[in-house]
């Protein structure tokens, strides 16, 4: 009897030219059933497990990449000042704060070997991933994805920004939802903003659903709330052309 393929599969149940006569109408979607549940589930798993994560956030403009164990194992106060820093320094310039696993660095710099984050990794640099965004987003210049697993816990946000960075040569911007219980008032939604500041749309993280927006995009992640049943996972990053630098 042949052995199971537990390889990661896109959907077939996809209509193409609907995807993309939405992207081109919005500069956005969001893609419900995007891989076949077998392969969701078997990256949740891969992520719910997940025992070693960074924890992240911005001080005085600088990037922060910690020991989201350690901090867990710092005394209350301790914890209480990080937390206070972060949302103090949210009010009024760019912010973030969550946990998350740098799978394009891992991958590149060989740091787990025979890791499943590896195979995540390869399937969204697959040519069936990379042709499947290409169509949907009418964009052939998109090369190769890089990538991250997050977990944003209650308490966790992105405050609003567009992704443009110069020199990364960002097209596109993806997040694959991954948490198999959520509620769209538990927070952690995608939002996109208009010129007048207003929320024009917003994602709830749907379990096994493919985010994508074109960069640059004025977009958010609300705040998971205390009351959250879960914490967020997903797999996220950015399409981009040009040769990946880390090859």
């Amino acid at each position: 009897m042949p052995a199971a393929d537990t390889s990661i599969r896109i959907s077939s149940a996809h209509d193409m030219e609907a995807l993309q006569r939405q992207f081109q109408q919005h500069g956005r979607i969001q893609i419900r059933d995007f891989l076949r549940l077998a392969s969701a589930d078997a990256i949740c798993q891969a992520l719910t497990t997940q025992k070693r994560w960074n924890m992240v956030y911005m001080d005085g403009g600088n990037h922060v990449d910690a020991d989201a164990n350690a901090i867990a194992r710092w005394p209350r106060n301790q914890r209480d000042k990080l937390r206070k820093l972060v949302y103090s320094q949210a009010t009024d310039r760019f912010q973030y704060w969550y946990a998350t696993v740098p799978i394009y660095d891992i991958y590149h710099q060989k740091q787990l070997p025979g890791h499943y984050f590896n195979e995540i990794f390869e399937f969204l640099n697959s040519s069936e991933f990379l042709e499947f965004t290409r169509v949907v987003t009418d964009d052939d210049s998109i090369s190769f994805a890089d990538a991250q697993a997050t977990r944003f816990d209650p308490g966790h946000f992105l405050t609003g920004h567009d992704d443009a960075v110069a020199g990364k040569n960002r097209r596109v911007a993806y997040v694959i939802s991954l948490s198999p219980v959520w509620r769209a008032d538990w927070g952690g939604c995608l939002q996109f903003m208009n010129s007048l500041g207003n929320i024009e749309e917003g994602y709830s993280p749907t379990y096994n659903a493919l985010s994508m927006f074109r960069v640059p995009s004025d977009h958010s992640v609300s705040m998971v709330v205390p009351y959250a049943g879960a914490s967020r996972y997903s797999i996220t990053g950015w399409l981009r052309s040009g040769e990946d630098p880390k090859r």
